[in-house]
């Protein structure tokens, strides 16, 4: 095999690795990270996260067709409590309890599919799907 041969398939091959990476990975890119964030909550119509949350999961799921984002966070039960007021998404929300667990059925009227709130303590976990 020449050497441009090589380079070519080297190339061909990192770009397919970087757009599996991009596109099909649970991984949010460092620079992707903001957007993420603001688009789980505006699907779920939550206002923004209180500024003593402390990020500990953000995640992706989803193809081409449809995207889910998952964030784990933990904050002061004040901050949680003063977030899901003033947050439009909790005002119609179906609650169950499950094993201490809160969670709150999110199903916003603005495109996206919706899905749940979870909480227990001082630990919160979105998660959005839009199709």
């Amino acid at each position: 095999m020449t050497k441009s041969a090589k380079i070519f398939f080297g190339i061909f091959f990192f770009g397919v690795f970087c757009f599996y990476i991009n596109f099909f990975s649970p991984f949010v890119m460092p620079w992707y990270r903001e957007e993420a964030i603001e688009a789980t909550l505006s699907w779920g119509e939550l206002q923004k996260l209180p500024k003593d949350a402390d990020i500990t999961h953000l995640e992706k799921r989803g193809s081409m067709f449809t995207r889910q984002f998952i964030i784990e966070f933990t904050c002061s039960d004040s901050q949680i409590k003063k977030w899901m007021q003033e947050s439009k998404g909790f005002k119609n929300s179906k609650i169950k309890v499950k094993d201490g667990t809160i969670i709150y059925e999110i199903h916003p009227k603005k495109g996206a599919y919706g899905g749940r709130v979870k909480i227990n303590g001082n630990r919160v976990v979105i998660d959005m799907i839009w199709s």
